[in-house]
């Protein structure tokens, strides 16, 4: 096309002689500028507006709107409603307009004659107009038909001679804008062109988790089966289906020479997946996947229209028309689209790009689904709510991550940005150099409103606990965190030991009950030992029996664990033995009385001491804590588990994360909790020995009895609440009683045919096939998913603080820690046994290269540096380790004494003196001297001492040297010795010898 049209235009002079050909050129070009300003600067088609509707079955409203046609004419147009029509025929005038003298509208009216062959058409009028040949419109004439707004124009000779004025009155351009109406059946589409429309793709909508209140959700399996629904075969077959069309109408419109094959059936590749994967725990992957698979679809779907552009227009395309379509579907593809130019082009181009590579995406999110096998706990930001797919951190499931990174947000990857996506997988080589996105917590996390987590499923839940919680506390993320076991605990008793809670004052109120009762058996201990020879030979009480008392006072203080959650579960079996031995004191009280009119100071003292113990039984300070403690437990266990949970806390979700300021549930499976019918064997074995030990004392039965009947016992069950035993379903009464009565007879007919063994163990096996209520099974409590994580949830707001004065904390608890007062020993301390105090748990077990000189008495355990199994020196290491919790690592220095080397020598003017000098003369210590003749002990600080010894009163000293500031007492002996006869008579040289 040329730049213009006309070439030249006039430019007038004063005087000049003015033509009609001179005007006409110069309106011309004006005229001309207009339209190539609109249609090559701005643009051609329909701008807005003038859209089809029908208020009724037989009217059609055209919408008030603007448009330009390709030859730059810009057409507008009131709204307005039509009822009827009638046939028309474009105008000749239009056809074949008599422009001979007017060759500056050849340009314009040379695309006029491609109307020809649509000349007779139909034409829109109003139910106002007077044509009597209008006809009405109706549903089935408007079905399939499109509406044409024509834009006739004619050149109109004004007739030189009217009347008697024969004045040359020229011509006009006269301009009628009309609505026509075509068949779309035959359509001449040389005229009415097809563009390159996307039909319009519905929306994949995702089901919630559950919503159905009458599923009742209560094992692990049951809450995997609840995945499920998003891949059963009616939600596969509409997800590849709206996939398939999707893909085929993009490559049929734009002619993409994409390939995916995939997209063109993905029912298959679906249901393979889902079959590698929906048995085992990796099933809330699935549910994750197919939601991206649908929400890429939705991106598509919902991705803004690509309208045509072009830099050169070509005036032909629909010179004086624009066409309408008729509201529907059917003639959506016929309607006029708005053309850009200018740089428009350029960006359509850029979101056809686009459009490709969130098709690619789609085609590597269904290719590539794969769950890592040795997942990490990682948190990633992300956002929730209206964002589309291309805006959220990229999952953890997915294989080859640095083809997908590409494809995920197709703006940032066209501006060469894709290296900030965030994701599961942004630290790995090759992903991002950018701290920010490796290490997106240490970031502002303003821009995002939600926390994908990823890579705890199958993992052990305490683990999955305390790795999370450190995450989370030490990158400071505004979620709470909570773990709800998923078993079936009806007619079950939790044992509250299983679970890390917090029980406030009941603690503190344990801990001085368990001290007042160590102290008053530490003092009774004490002092029968300290009199024991006078209780025995007073006949009050003999070794043995004061042997007795030590130690079962000993074994039940064992039974006071240091934790309160070890102590409740067994504290029914604690209860009896305690009451055995109270009775025990109290026989042995009565037997210290029995025969005596008298009691010695002695034995009252001894009564005195019985009372401190037996006042403790009777005060009994462990019932009521217990009472308090399962009163409260009754009233909060069951938050514990997620059937009881989904009811009380709505609006459960799962999106694999949580929101900013919300709770993120972990779901576990744990049967473990439930607490044994039979109590420890410990317990069990003491009460039997408490038992044999108060049987054998000799006193008559009778006067047990009367004796045991004296004490009243607080009842520890008063305040427990039990379920009330009225009759709540009348069928498994009435199921009961059948099933009592088919026992009696089968008991009746087995008796006679079979021994009483054999009856009793075909009778138990036909028992369990009469269960009103079934048992557990393998079906809906699945072991292999016990204690591991099996699926999360999360709650748009922060839940489960009610104010209970139990705090339920199912974090892990701070791991066990062993502490010593000193750490350095010697190997020559044979008697020596130093505590080891640990905090935590009680009967865990030692490892590290000391645990052998490890010796326990009673809870206590102490460290021998004597033992066979350290006496090298050097450093020896000792941990503690209880429930699958490792303590801190002591590191144990052993040392051994040092050889000494002082020497000494007799002063040669003084005999009685001597000089010890210390040989070693980078020796720095401290010694200590003992010159064994009753004088001060002397220190010597410089290596050397003298000492002055009296020969007069004994004639060998033992002079004990002591190393100081030692962990070892090394020590040296010299034995000073006088030798002569000091005869005065023959003094001599041998008189006065010393050695």
């Amino acid at each position: 096309m040329e730049a213009y049209n006309t070439t030249i235009y006039p430019v007038f002079e004063a005087d000049q002689v003015l033509s009609q050909k001179d005007l006409n050129l110069l309106m011309s070009h004006l005229e001309e500028q207009d339209r190539i300003t609109r249609k090559n600067l701005i643009g051609l088609g329909i701008v807005c507006g003038l859209e089809i509707s029908s208020p009724s079955e037989n009217s059609v409203k055209i919408s008030c709107g603007t448009a330009v046609t390709s030859l730059g004419f810009q057409i507008n147009w009131k709204e307005n409603i039509f009822t009827h029509y009638h046939d028309y025929e474009i105008s000749e005038q239009f056809l074949k307009p008599d422009s001979l003298q007017e060759s500056h509208l050849d340009s314009i009216f040379k695309y006029a004659t491609q109307y020809e062959p649509v000349k007779n058409c139909m034409e829109l009028v109003t139910s106002a107009s007077d044509d009597n040949t209008k006809k009405p419109l109706t549903k089935d004439f408007l079905s399939d038909k499109i509406v044409v707004l024509l834009l006739e124009v004619s050149l109109i000779d004004q007739k030189n001679c009217v009347n008697t004025n024969c004045d040359d009155k020229g011509k006009r351009m006269e301009f009628n804008l009309r609505p026509l109406i075509f068949p779309i059946e035959g359509l001449n589409t040389d005229v009415f062109h097809e563009h390159t429309v996307m039909a319009k793709a519905p929306k994949l909508n995702f089901p919630r988790y559950n919503v159905d209140p009458y599923i009742n959700i209560i094992t692990g399996n049951d809450v995997l089966k609840q995945f499920d629904k998003v891949y059963n075969d009616s939600f596969i077959i509409s997800i590849s289906d709206a996939v398939s069309v999707l893909y085929s109408d993009f490559k049929n419109n734009y002619g993409s020479d994409t390939n995916f094959p995939v997209l063109q059936n993905c029912k298959n590749k679906i249901n393979e997946i889902v079959n590698n994967y929906k048995t085992t725990i990796n099933i809330q992957y699935l549910w994750d996947w197919i939601y991206d698979i649908t929400e890429a679809y939705n991106e598509i779907a919902a991705f803004r229209k690509i309208n045509p552009a072009i830099c050169c227009v070509n005036e032909g395309l629909f010179p004086f028309h624009v066409t309408l379509g008729n509201g529907t579907e059917t003639g959506i593809q016929y309607r006029t689209p708005f053309i850009a130019t200018l740089n428009k082009s350029q960006e359509e181009q850029s979101k056809l790009k686009q459009l490709e590579l969130l098709f690619d995406r789609l085609n590597h999110i269904i290719n590539s689904f794969s769950v890592p096998s040795n997942g990490k706990i990682k948190v990633t930001p992300s956002v929730y709510g209206k964002a589309m797919l291309s805006e959220k951190a990229i999952p953890y499931y997915y294989g080859n991550i640095l083809q997908l990174n590409k494809k995920w947000n197709p703006e940032l990857t066209e501006n060469h940005e894709n290296d900030s996506i965030l994701s599961y997988h942004s630290d790995i080589a090759g992903y991002s150099n950018t701290k920010a996105v490796k290490q997106p917590l240490l970031f502002d996390i303003e821009p995002y409103n939600f926390f994908r987590i990823e890579g705890h499923l199958g993992m052990n839940y305490k683990s999955v606990l305390k790795d999370l919680t450190l995450i989370k506390n030490s990158n400071s993320l505004p979620f709470k965190i909570t773990a709800v076991n998923a078993v079936d605990f009806t007619d079950k008793e939790v044992d509250i030991m299983k679970f890390e809670g917090r029980w406030d004052d009941l603690e503190t109120d344990y801990d001085l009950a368990r001290k007042r009762l160590y102290n008053i058996t530490e003092f009774v201990f004490n002092w029968m030992n300290t009199r024991r020879n006078k209780l025995i030979s007073e006949n009050i009480l003999s070794g043995q029996t004061i042997d007795n008392f030590k130690n079962i006072l000993q074994e039940i203080k064992n039974l006071l664990t240091n934790d309160l959650k070890e102590f409740l579960p067994n504290f029914t079996s604690f209860y009896e033995i305690f009451k055995e031995l109270n009775n025990v004191f109290l026989l042995h009280r009565w037997c210290i009385q029995l025969n005596r009119e008298t009691l010695s100071v002695l034995a009252e003292d001894l009564i005195d001491r019985l009372d401190d113990i037996n006042e403790l039984f009777l005060e009994d300070p462990f019932a009521v804590i217990y009472e308090e403690a399962y009163v409260r437990w009754q009233n909060v266990y069951k938050d514990l588990f997620f059937s009881n949970f989904i009811k009380k806390h709505s609006g459960l979700e799962h999106k694999a994360g949580v929101t900013k300021g919300g709770t993120f549930i972990l779901v576990y499976v744990d049967s473990s909790i439930f607490k044994a019918a039979a109590p420890p064997p410990s317990y069990a074995n003491l009460l039997a020995s408490v038992k044999a030990y108060k049987h054998n004392i000799p006193i008559a039965d009778d006067v047990k009895a009367e004796l045991e009947k004296s004490i009243k016992f607080k009842d520890y069950k008063s305040q427990i609440k039990t379920k009330p035993t009225t009759t709540t379903n009348p069928c498994k009464d009435e199921t009961d009683n059948i099933k009592a009565n088919l026992m009696e007879i089968a008991k009746y007919k087995l008796d006679a045919t079979y021994t009483a063994e054999m009856s009793g163990f075909i009778l138990e096996n036909f028992k369990d096939l009469l269960q009103f209520a079934p048992t557990v099974t393998g079906d809906n409590q699945n072991n292999s998913l016990e204690q591991l994580v099996i699926a999360d949830f999360f709650l748009p707001y922060t839940c489960c603080s009610e104010g209970n004065t139990i705090e339920i904390k199912l974090e892990t608890a701070a791991p066990p820690k062993i502490e010593m007062e000193t750490l350095e020993y010697c190997n020559n301390d044979m008697e020596g046994e130093y505590e080891v105090f640990i905090t935590g748990k009680s009967g865990g077990s030692f490892s590290g290269t000391a645990k052998d000189a490890i010796v326990q008495h009673s809870d206590r355990y102490f460290f021998t540096p004597g033992h066979n199994s350290v006496q090298t020196p050097q450093t020896y290491t000792l941990q503690y380790e209880v429930g699958g919790e490792v303590s801190n690592t002591l590191e144990l220095t052993i040392q051994s004494p040092q050889e000494l080397a002082w020497s000494f020598k007799r002063d040669s003017n003084k005999p009685s003196v001597f000089l010890f000098k210390n040989t070693n003369a980078d020796d720095t210590h401290s010694y200590e001297f003992d010159f064994g003749d009753g004088s001060d002990t002397v220190i010597a600080d410089n290596g050397t001492t003298d000492h002055n010894f009296d020969f007069s009163n004994s004639q060998e000293f033992n002079v004990t040297i002591t190393q100081l500031d030692e962990i070892c007492r090394s020590t040296q002996t010299i034995v000073v010795t006088a030798v002569g006869d000091f005869n005065a008579n023959d003094f001599n040289s041998n008189d006065f010898y010393t050695d």
